[in-house]
């Protein structure tokens, strides 16, 4: 008995190492090369046009969405606000659009680059809950780090990381400062960038536990606390804080429902103030990175997976102008992949491309790879049959191939059948299927 669950067992292992290392062995052989979409929004031909890696020799494309093809040059003339340094060069500055005139100074006080990826939610990537409170009010040019951590809990206590000593001081006055704002404890999430290289700091982002969202600066070592108003009903999930001098916005709201809001930012004060809902038709922040481009005429939303991109074009005030969608070259199956799927009936990955935690997902093709695995079974029954197998001991691999394919059919020929399992010269057992039969 332990040998044959020690043979089992190798057998699983087997095919578990298989499904896993071939994958990566055929995208070793047959590299990706095609590159992601760059979408925009023409504001000179009111449409959507695009940018896409073909194969081999970085032979892009440039095209709108009626499929008009256009050389490098005037593709750029197309989208003139993301290509302002090229159109100074080239003497189309100050740009005529819309019946209006915009400069140099202008397009960059209006250009802002908002991103989301799923690899930034919670639940996707490990974060130490320990977050430093930088002075939004430093004295000098450039942030600092301060000699101080923040721990929000039961109550937000900040630990000296010289000394690794809690600071009672800071403690009692932060955590009193946000319980009369109406902060309800303990900290259920914290949401922040922590970086030193951003034009100013907006401080953390705390959810409570009656779902309460609460900025808290550091202003000249004090606490500066603003409650953010919330849409009735709405459940945060994430906030992506984005410290943009250029921008009169803070970030992005992300709701438990996939609801998406715009983080409005006070005038000049740097604290949040309303939420602008965003309508993304089939946005799913799990799987689909998220970047909203600003320009002096349009805001345009671009979310896409690894197959799909899609566009919303919006005016000043968000509201969609146009809608647009398509399928990448990248989502094109190859025909290596083709053939993959044809000769396995399933893959194993570890690797999440929507996260930094190993996750273990199975991609199956079982029908195209139906052919494939009555052959391999066919070889497996030879190949116990040779080894001179009894019909019923061989069942089991045999069912084992069936599922699993080549992947089986390698695990049973590298790892031979028990002794027991054989047939002996003398056995009066013999079926007609066995070999030396008479």
């Amino acid at each position: 008995m332990t040998a044959r669950i020690a043979r089992w067992s190798l057998l699983l292992l087997t095919i578990v190492l298989l499904a896993l290392w071939w994958p990566l062995l055929k995208e070793l052989l047959f590299e990706y090369r095609y590159g992601k979409t760059d979408l925009f929004y023409s504001p000179v031909i009111e449409r959507f046009v695009y940018k896409e890696l073909l194969g081999e020799g970085h032979a892009f494309i440039y095209r709108d969405q009626d499929a008009n093809d256009y050389d490098r040059q005037t593709f750029e003339t197309l989208i003139p606000f993301i290509y302002y340094k090229n159109m100074e060069l080239w003497g189309k500055l100050p740009l005529q659009l819309a019946g209006q005139s915009f400069d140099k100074a202008q397009i960059q006080a209006e250009r802002q680059v908002l991103e989301l990826k799923p690899g930034e939610l919670p639940g996707h990537a490990p974060r130490i809950q320990l977050f430093p409170l930088l002075e939004a009010n430093p004295g000098r040019a450039r942030l600092r780090f301060p000699e101080d951590i923040l721990r929000p809990s039961e109550q937000l206590t900040f630990i000296n990381s010289d000394h690794n000593r809690i600071d009672p001081e800071l403690t009692t006055r932060f955590t009193e400062a946000l319980s009369e704002a109406g902060f309800v404890w303990p900290v259920q999430a914290t949401f922040g960038r922590v970086s030193i290289l951003k034009a100013f700091d907006a401080g953390f982002f705390l959810l409570d536990r009656a779902g309460q969202l609460f900025q808290l600066r550091r202003v000249d070592g004090l606490p500066e606390i603003t409650p953010v108003p919330l849409p009735e009903g709405l459940e945060v999930r994430h906030v992506k804080v984005a410290e943009n001098k250029r921008g009169d916005s803070l970030g992005l709201i992300l709701g438990e429902d996939g609801r998406l809001f715009l983080l409005g930012q006070a005038d000049g004060r740097r604290t949040a103030a309303g939420l602008t809902p965003l309508a993304l038709p089939g946005y799913d922040a799990e799987t689909m990175a998220l970047k909203i481009l600003f320009n002096p005429l349009h805001r345009t939303a671009i979310y896409a997976n690894q197959r799909q991109i899609k566009a919303v074009a919006m005016n000043r005030a968000f509201e969609p102008i146009a809608r647009y969608e398509r399928r990448m070259a990248m989502g094109e199956p190859r025909l290596v992949d083709r053939v993959w799927q044809a000769l396995v009936p399933f893959s194993l990955d570890l690797r999440d491309p929507n996260g930094r935690y190993l996750r273990l997902s199975l991609d199956v093709h079982a029908l195209a790879a139906l052919p494939a695995s009555a052959v391999a079974l066919l070889l497996a029954w030879l190949l116990l049959w040779r080894r001179g197998l009894r019909f019923l001991a061989m069942t089991p691999s045999l069912l084992l191939v069936a599922f699993t394919g080549v992947y089986g059919l390698i695990a049973v020929g590298l790892i031979p059948p028990e002794p027991s399992d054989r047939a002996g010269a003398g056995d009066l057992g013999r079926t007609a299927l066995e070999p030396g039969a008479t």
